[in-house]
């Protein structure tokens, strides 16, 4: 019995420890499943649905890269290109912040796990000296019980719970950055697209190079790079592109492929 008070003294620590991590995961999650449905409402064409659950996704996280995104992509729908703009930029810096946050968030979490374990293998060090001891007074006929009364089969149990436990414990690592998030890419791509909209041609293509090579098979991406080299009089990288983005599988619009014939020899 004592064993197995300890073990739920060590798991109510653990959650008592972690409880301001979890309420702050819990508002993430919510907030990225009204994000997600306010994506799916928008393109339905649903934008008030849309509208509504961005907004109740920045109350609960006001950071999260994917409402404003969805803002980003109302306001690209109502031809507000600076207001899409703020929005994608803001997804961007939200997209580091939440990077960082999903590495704090894991890196206190394998601090947690390291602080069980060192609990557990006391635990276990406990358990098998009951153990012990239990066989032996059964090995010599003792009616003492030993462990509060838990029987040697309920002590092996409890040991082989534990080291079960402890295994789980000792197989994780400690979280490291993943570099760039990709979803930081792709809302290049979009402030790409506002920029453009905007009549900023030179920033839009340094914005979209930048994409690039973390979007490499982003057939869009490099459809509207070969538009921006065209319109800039870059009609050898225009063509690299339009190749680039045929050869994943775009449909390039006919018209612009002959106005760039006109242009220039096909490289």
């Amino acid at each position: 019995m004592r064993a197995k008070v300890a073990v739920a003294v060590l798991v109510s620590s653990a959650l008592a420890a972690a409880a301001a991590s979890d309420v702050e995961e819990r508002n993430l999650r919510q907030a990225m499943g009204y994000a997600q449905r306010g994506l799916s409402s928008l393109k339905k064409g649903n934008t008030a649905r849309a509208r509504e659950d961005f907004e109740r996704a920045v109350a609960k996280f006001p950071e999260l890269p994917d409402a404003h995104t969805g803002f980003g992509h109302l306001a690209m729908r109502e031809r507000r290109f600076e207001d899409a703009l703020r929005e994608y930029r803001l997804a961007e810096s939200g997209s580091e912040r939440m990077a960082a946050l999903r590495l704090q968030m894991e890196s206190a979490r394998f601090a947690r796990s390291r602080d069980e374990l060192e609990r557990l293998r006391e635990v276990q060090m406990q358990l098998e000296q009951q153990l012990s001891r239990s066989q032996m007074a059964g090995a010599g006929n003792s009616p003492v019980a030993s462990g509060g009364g838990a029987s040697p089969g309920q002590l092996q149990r409890q040991v082989m719970e534990v080291e079960t436990r402890i295994r789980t414990l000792d197989a994780m690592t400690p979280p490291a950055p993943d570099g760039t998030p990709p979803a930081a890419a792709e809302v290049l791509f979009f402030q790409g697209n506002a920029l453009f909209d905007l009549k900023r041609t030179g920033e839009a293509i340094a914005v979209w190079e930048a994409a690039a090579p973390r979007l490499q098979d982003f057939g869009p991406l490099h459809n509207n790079l070969a538009v921006a080299y065209w319109m800039t009089g870059r009609i050898d990288e225009a063509w690299t592109s339009l190749k680039r983005a045929e050869s994943l599988g775009f449909k390039v619009n006919p018209s612009f492929r002959a106005d760039l014939e006109k242009a220039g020899a096909r490289p």
